[in-house]
């Protein structure tokens, strides 16, 4: 893992957390890289795109693609170093503390059904090699679980060059199939931090909108009543607004109801 060159406390702090996942005895694959290459090799070549799959028992990226043509960058050379030192300074502490939230809660998960449900999307800007600054879109996923203990190997992130479509410097995020991030963004990012529901969760919001009980809301949607408390507890915390009112009001101000 290369740590060369300064990075914020949130940066480190998430560099730490990788580095105790590390395994004294990494999963033994001698022919990852030629493995990897056959998978993925053949997931179609999108324009803007370019993807890396994150090894946690090894620590490292063990696979990348495309990050020449959009960044400018060798895809050998792509590291965890690379990929946090190269997020823009502001947005650096919040793309931090999400990416090892998400992490923390995916590594607890031990149920394989619901780990293929779980995606961290996040929006920020990222630096290219010649200096200029581009918007992406970031979604990882689980990659490799081991089957005897659920443990998850590894992720799969896929980015996209969205300069054309989005330009501020708003970080948006999005956690699909997470129950419980425990999440305190730091203070100067805040207020540029923008959740965007899942759509399950815009079910739920778009229901509530219209008075309708947790019961009523989960039997419409087919899921336990618990799971509708769930996904309110979890957009109240994601908005960071203290009641109900509150997130309809803003549920309102955003155009999600």
């Amino acid at each position: 893992m290369n740590k060369k060159g300064p990075h914020h406390p949130d940066v480190a702090s998430l560099f730490r957390t990788l580095e105790e996942l590390r395994s004294e005895t990494p999963q033994a694959n001698k022919d990852l890289p030629a493995r990897l290459e056959k998978l993925l090799g053949q997931f179609p070549h999108f324009a803007g795109h370019f993807l890396y799959v994150f090894n946690y028992s090894l620590g490292r990226v063990v696979y990348a693609r495309g990050f020449k043509e959009v960044l400018g960058y060798i895809d050998a050379k792509v590291d965890t170093g690379l990929l946090y030192g190269i997020v823009h300074p502001d947005d650096a502490p919040a793309v931090s503390r999400l990416t090892q939230s998400a992490i923390k809660a995916m590594i607890g998960f031990r149920d394989p059904g619901k780990l293929p449900e779980l995606c961290l999307t996040l929006d920020y800007r990222m630096r290219k090699a010649d200096g200029h600054y581009i918007k992406v879109l970031r979604q990882s996923a689980v990659f490799e679980v081991d089957e005897a203990s659920g443990v998850v190997h590894s992720t799969f992130s896929l980015l996209k060059d969205i300069s054309g479509i989005k330009s501020s410097n708003r970080i948006g995020w999005q956690a699909n199939g997470f129950d419980f991030l425990d999440i305190q963004l730091p203070q100067s990012a805040a207020e540029r931090v923008e959740y965007r529901p899942t759509p399950r969760e815009l079910d739920v919001l778009r229901r509530m909108a219209v008075g309708k009980a947790s019961k009523k809301i989960a039997a419409e949607l087919c899921i336990s009543p618990m799971t509708v408390i769930t996904h309110r507890r979890n957009l109240l915390r994601r908005t960071g607004m203290k009641n109900a009112v509150e997130l309809m009001r803003y549920a309102s101000e955003m155009g999600w109801v």
